[in-house]
């Protein structure tokens, strides 16, 4: 595994998610495409959270001393609905680009960390490589959304037009 490749990836990660939300009413952050789905305001409330709480903790101790136990995840702090507070789009973006450069910062500062050091999660154990990987691929998991919510907004608003002349939703 190249590091440094990962390293760079969520550093223009957190720009694309940025721009993939900037700009938008407060109609557009807010909308869901059902009430039990998650709004834009939603996933980046997840993206900040996740990166206060999650990932670069875990890793750090995960490198360091695998058999230190990690500090668990309430819900509340990792979902938005918990809170209730959705209006808060440019907060939660700013604070998730802050966190993303501390995490940018610190992993840029590991000289060969041993990406084999693995840690007993439940039932499982997770190597750093493991965290590393599983973390670049929870921002395209999130980008994913982020673009499927756009999509599927502009299909909402866009009735009673359809824009299946651009091509098909695969």
């Amino acid at each position: 595994m190249n590091a440094d490749f990962y390293i760079l990836r969520l550093g223009e990660n957190a720009k694309t998610i940025e721009s993939l939300v900037s700009g938008l009413s407060n109609e557009q952050i807010n909308w869901k495409s059902a009430p039990e789905q998650w709004s834009i305001s939603h996933v980046v409330y997840h993206l900040w959270r996740t990166e206060e709480k999650d990932f670069r903790s875990r890793l750090e101790k995960t490198l360091r001393n695998p058999q230190e136990k990690w500090t668990p995840l309430l819900p509340q702090e990792m979902r938005l609905e918990q809170i209730g507070d959705e209006n808060n789009l440019g907060k939660y973006l700013q604070n998730f680009l802050d966190e993303r450069e501390k995490s940018i910062t610190w992993l840029k500062t590991l000289e060969n960390p041993n990406l084999q050091n693995a840690h007993q999660h439940q039932q499982t154990k997770l190597s750093a490589g493991d965290l590393l990987a599983s973390w670049l691929a929870h921002d395209f998991l999130h980008v994913k959304q982020i673009v499927r919510l756009h999509y599927d907004y502009i299909n909402f608003t866009a009735q009673p037009f359809e824009t299946g002349y651009a091509g098909k939703w695969t």
